[in-house]
């Protein structure tokens, strides 16, 4: 064999030898490995769960009382000025609109309110002419013959 020969042997052996390698790799990587990873990543996943669950619920008394504390300090801090704001908006209300012309106005709407429904009982009461039109009736039409 000559020197070239043999270097193309020495090479072509190295290669299927990397290929193969490479191929068992692969399935061994696929067929063993991964699955023993996976069932490993959720067992380790379920023990998180469950031990986060377990804190949660060992912590969540706590959590409640510093959460109700903080509300009741911010609202015992901010409830003097939030009725301040109430009582100027009201004072301000009241001192924008007048109140004399808002007094007018409703009993102004009451008074129409109230002719309107008397207007038409009367007209329930009052008699319809023959003709149908609904004038007033005058003593002189009713003049006998």
């Amino acid at each position: 064999m000559s020197g070239a020969q043999l270097l193309i042997l020495v090479v072509a052996t190295a290669l299927a030898s990397s290929l193969l390698t490479l191929l068992l790799g692969g399935l061994l990587l696929r067929h063993w490995l991964l699955p023993r990873l996976e069932a490993m990543s959720m067992a380790l996943e379920a023990r998180v769960k469950a031990g986060a669950d377990a804190a949660a619920v060992e912590m969540l008394p706590q959590v409640r009382a510093e959460l109700v504390a903080g509300f009741r300090e911010a609202a015992i801090e901010s409830l003097p000025a939030f009725r301040e704001e109430v009582r100027k908006g009201f004072i301000e209300a009241l001192t924008v609109t007048n109140a004399a012309e808002l007094l007018d106005r409703t009993a102004r709407k009451v008074v129409r309110t109230g002719s309107s429904l008397v207007e038409s009982g009367l007209n329930l009461l009052r008699p319809a002419r023959p003709d149908g039109t609904d004038a007033p009736v005058h003593g002189d039409d009713l003049r006998r013959p």
